[in-house]
């Protein structure tokens, strides 16, 4: 019997090397920037892993033009040569830039704004990121990125920070209100090298954790210009760094964009706890006759770092000054017995709250008791 020979399967014409067009396109407004974000693809449209760094090319169309794009790229494979890479001319993808970036990786590209983008009323414009392989071909542009045209929000100017009780105070230079317009606020932990960890958060901070490392807020600038806002979210005995940028929103053809004005410097404030607890209230002092001593009491303290209480008391009758009775540790609860009276003698009470940074409140007002002969 005569074997037949033969392939495994059928040849496959050589791959074209087109690098997977770009699915996750990103782009923000930042003044006259266009800050654009995407995820490199590993393979070819033939499922090749792509070797060394790929070519992109940067375009943008106006929305007339993209609405006009096939929603999805034709990807090239056997029998096609690929998309030819848009250039300036007829082609209603205008060219920005071109950039190498490694394959299976975030990278990120800023292009300048054309000039016709900085002025006029918003408009929609859409960005896009095209691989290109050796040749000079491409499988297809990348998803949509929209952003606004027009004027930038002007740049935030005089930030300035100052800790207090109640969290950290931003001030800086008001401007007239503007619809649609925010600040918008960016708080970063600063983790000084060679600092130790916090043992524990404080009970200050939020739900009885640490604050985030990095946070964003705003605060609406359509109906006023406060020029101030409270950050209650900065927990205190932290270092902060804060930048601020003016946010304008606008919605162009049901497209949710933004215009970020250009950032203001960066301002680090070291926030500090300096700031005594509240002074204790509604003490009362009642003479215990049985138990030979005065009874005090008063409203507990709500501050949340709160750590205790010292009780100071006088000799009325025989003329002392008010020194401290509780001992060197701080009195938990919010009552107190004074076992060392003398009886006929009559005693003036006052107390004060500690917090767990060691502050001092005030000392309340005071009030007197004589413990009956």
């Amino acid at each position: 019997m005569l074997a037949g020979c033969g392939l495994a399967s059928n040849p496959q014409p050589p791959t074209l090397w087109l690098p997977e067009p770009v699915k996750d396109l990103t782009a923000a407004r930042v003044g006259d920037e266009v800050h654009l974000h995407w995820t490199m693809p590993k393979e070819t449209t033939d499922k090749v892993a792509l070797k060394g760094d790929q070519r992109a090319h940067f375009c943008w169309e106006s929305e007339a033009s993209a609405a006009e794009k096939p929603a999805a790229a034709v990807k090239a494979g056997p029998g096609k040569v690929g998309t030819p890479a848009p250039k300036m001319g007829p082609d209603p993808c205008r060219a920005l830039a071109d950039g190498m970036f490694p394959t299976e990786k975030s990278a990120d590209f800023t292009v300048k704004m054309p000039a016709e983008f900085v002025a006029g009323a918003p408009q929609a414009v859409a960005f896009f990121v095209e691989l290109e392989n050796h040749a000079g071909k491409t499988a297809g542009p990348s998803n949509a990125a929209w952003v606004a045209t027009g004027a930038a929000p002007a740049g935030v100017t005089g930030l300035r920070l100052e800790a207090r009780a109640a969290g950290v105070i931003l001030h800086w230079d008001g401007a007239a209100p503007q619809a649609r317009m925010v600040l918008r606020i960016h708080r970063t932990f600063v983790r000084r090298a060679g600092a130790p960890e916090p043992a524990a958060p404080k009970p200050n901070e939020a739900n009885g954790a640490p604050p985030p490392e990095q946070q964003v807020l705003e605060v609406d600038l359509d109906k006023a210009g406060p020029g101030v806002a409270v950050d209650h979210d900065a927990a205190l005995d932290h270092e902060w760094k804060y930048w601020v940028e003016r946010v304008l929103e606008v919605e162009i053809n049901k497209h949710a964009l933004e215009i970020a004005g250009p950032p203001s410097p960066t301002v680090t404030i070291d926030a500090k706890d300096v700031f005594p607890p509240a002074v204790p209230a509604g003490v009362v002092a009642v003479a215990d006759a049985q138990g030979r001593a005065i009874d005090l009491s008063w409203t507990p303290d709500t501050d949340a770092d709160l750590a205790g209480y010292v009780v100071y008391r006088r000799d009325v009758t025989a003329g002392t000054a008010m020194e401290r009775i509780s001992g060197k540790a701080l009195v938990v609860p919010p009552s107190f017995g004074d076992t060392t009276v003398v009886a006929g003698h009559r005693y003036a009470y006052a107390a004060s709250a500690v917090d767990q940074d060691g502050n001092e409140s005030a000392r309340s007002g005071e009030v007197e008791e004589e413990l009956p002969q």
